[in-house]
């Protein structure tokens, strides 16, 4: 009896452990990315913090997060930069297209080709950032890597975007406490689960090195 309850304790305490590094990783995210200047870097150690979960492993919030904080602020940085000038460029587009003919062709055509690439975007990012924190790689091999990542494994990756998407949609249903205490978590973990679905089938450990990816 008292091997049960032992077990019936453990299993309690690690269920609390994952909500509480959970709703802590959101929270982290939110006051860290208050300046705005410093919301790329506190979205590498969002994802960071993840990451170990979604591949079978612990994580500690506090260190993993300010350590994926201060290790890839500069390339996260430059990513979410390259992201602000994709994305203004494609809310210019909307905008013109708003004062334009849509009867006509070209304006059906490019409606079509700038909606293709927010969706290219958003399935790049997908596995941009999980690749930011699970490996060290130099910023052209990981945009490289992300991108055929995105292309080869098209529809798993168009799928991961509704589901990244989703508890956003939700978010805007439930009480606002949920944007608090879960949403950002929310977004990271589908995002991390899901690219290290295809991540994995390339990873290779050679003896004690570091992991790295085969060729795609």
């Amino acid at each position: 009896m008292q091997r049960y309850r032992d077990g019936d304790a453990a299993s309690f305490f690690a269920v609390f452990d994952k909500i509480s590094t959970f709703i802590l990783a959101n929270l982290l995210w939110i006051f860290c990315s208050l300046p705005i200047v410093t919301m790329p870097a506190a979205t590498a150690g969002l994802f960071a913090v993840f990451a170990p979960w979604v591949q079978g492993k612990s994580t500690e919030p506090f260190a993993v997060f300010f350590g994926a904080f201060r290790q890839h602020w500069r390339k996260s940085t430059l990513i979410f930069v390259i992201d602000l000038i994709i994305v203004g460029l494609i809310v210019a587009n909307f905008s013109i297209f708003g004062r334009m003919d849509e009867s006509q062709t070209l304006t059906r055509l490019s409606q079509a080709m700038t909606l293709f690439l927010a969706i290219i975007t958003l399935m790049i990012n997908l596995y941009l950032w999980p690749l930011l924190v699970m490996f060290e790689m130099p910023l052209r091999k990981l945009l490289d890597t992300a991108v055929r990542l995105a292309f080869g494994h098209a529809l798993w990756s168009l799928l991961l975007s509704v589901l990244a998407v989703l508890p956003v949609v939700l978010s805007l249903l439930l009480p606002a406490m949920f944007t608090l205490i879960g949403l950002f978590a929310t977004c990271a973990l589908l995002i991390d689960w899901g690219a290290w679905r295809m991540i994995r089938r390339y990873v290779v450990v050679a003896g004690t090195q570091s992991p790295g990816l085969t060729r795609m």
